[in-house]
């Protein structure tokens, strides 16, 4: 027995790349008169054996779909389940992993596609009994990124270089050990995978030191760096003893409002150099001076793209001195503005209008039961993210909590601009 509600549930699987997103459609929610609440992995699937929703967002993973409770609440008791996977571009042989064939996808009310291209893609080679359910709404991180260009356009530009962290092998949250990953993989294919992720971190993580030390010994520049959202930041606090408080560990949500205080990012091909892309912010990649763009293509492909928006240095030398040049420029040749246009821009230029028409789209009267059953929700939030602390659990790291985790002003702001927009 389910304690129905009209709270629209918003699920966010990673509080450094979802969050805002639902964070956006929680405040534009409340100016309309609706109940939110954003849950994260920790206390989802707890809380639908509980409440019985009308509605829910869900951006992340495609396996989070892939759930018999939600299957079954969907077709016996009419819940609405919108879905945004959280990564939305790759390359065919991938949506062949993301979109597995044998899924049920009937059951969803909607699925909100990148680009033109994933949604061509899964009308093609997927079945789906209406397809007015896929929409193109576009990458989330778009408007995102453009407001927060537009706060840093108006700030004096600040001498501090942005290292992205990719190393959740070497530095995994949850401290497995990276024998683990390798003899838990039981086909070959995902074993060489791993194989050539450790090979492109181990390289990687021996040059970030070097430079780490050339900055902070020859420059006045502050080093920032950002970790993985999969990886430990505790390993990094010896860091700070190290090279002292000119470096800096960051912990933002959002990757774009960590890009926006930095004059240049440099770092192994990450997502994250499309949103510098978007902000203006000069990229480094190092793959091609470490010689692991081949080892990248094997263990994330898609990341290949990421090349078209970045400097491409051979040697040590040249990323010394790119990363010096206080006039870097941006660069983007035309494929990748091409990919961006196909692959990352959907019907709107502001994504969250579409999503939230279509969650919309059958309206709900409010209750005045949805302010206290909040209140409950509010209350397990905090025993369950409680447990983990005093358990010392890296997960809160990567689960947004409501009793630990406090929205920065700088957040705040950029969601008021693109809720004022809707």
């Amino acid at each position: 027995m389910f304690i129905k509600t009209k709270v629209i549930f918003l699920y966010a699987d990673s509080l450094q790349r979802d969050f805002s997103a639902c964070y956006i459609l929680q405040e534009k929610l409340k100016e309309k008169g609706y109940k939110s609440f954003i849950f994260s992995r920790r206390n989802f699937k707890l809380s639908l054996k509980v409440f019985l929703p009308r509605k829910i967002f869900l951006i992340g993973q495609i396996d989070m779909i892939n759930d018999k409770a939600l299957i079954d609440k969907s077709y016996q008791e009419g819940l609405e389940i919108h879905f945004m996977p959280a990564e939305g571009f790759a390359y065919e042989s991938e949506y062949v992993i993301m979109y597995p064939k044998e899924n049920d996808y009937n059951f969803l009310k909607s699925i909100f596609f990148w680009g033109q291209n994933s949604m061509a893609w899964f009308k093609k080679n997927r079945k789906i009994n209406n397809s007015e359910k896929l929409q193109c709404a576009g990458y989330s991180r778009f408007p995102i990124a453009e407001s927060y260009a537009k706060i840093r356009s108006s700030r004096a530009p600040k001498k501090r270089i942005g290292f992205v962290g990719r190393f959740p092998l070497l530095n995994d949250i949850y401290g497995r050990s990276v024998m683990s990953f390798f003899v838990n993989e039981q086909i070959s294919e995902e074993r060489e995978k791993s194989f050539s992720r450790l090979e492109a971190e181990s390289m990687a993580i021996k040059l970030y030191l070097n430079l780490f030390e050339h900055i902070i010994s020859n420059t006045d520049y502050y080093l920032s760096l950002r970790a993985h959202p999969n990886e430990d930041t505790n390993t990094y606090k010896i860091l700070k003893e190290t090279f002292g408080e000119r470096v800096e560990i960051n912990n933002d949500f959002d990757v774009a409002e960590w890009i926006s205080n930095c004059s240049k990012i440099v770092g192994l091909a990450s997502s994250s150099f499309i949103d510098a892309y978007i902000l203006k912010v000069p990229v480094i990649c190092l793959d091609f001076m470490l010689g692991t763009s081949t080892i990248t293509s094997k263990f994330d492909p898609a990341l290949g793209v990421v090349y078209g928006c970045s400097h491409l240095p051979k040697t040590k030398d040249e990323v010394i001195s790119l990363l010096l040049n206080a006039n870097l420029k941006v660069v983007a040749t035309e494929d990748f503005e091409s990919l961006v246009e196909s692959d990352f821009q959907g019907d709107t230029d502001l994504v969250f209008d579409r999503v939230l028409s279509t969650i919309l789209s059958i309206p709900l009267t409010p209750s005045i039961i949805d302010s206290l059953i909040l209140k409950v929700l509010e209350f397990m939030d905090y025993i369950f993210s409680t447990r983990l602390r005093l358990n010392r659990n890296n997960s809160l790291q990567f689960d947004f909590s409501y009793s630990y985790h406090s929205v920065s002003n700088s957040l705040k702001n950029m969601a008021k601009n693109i809720v004022n927009k809707i």
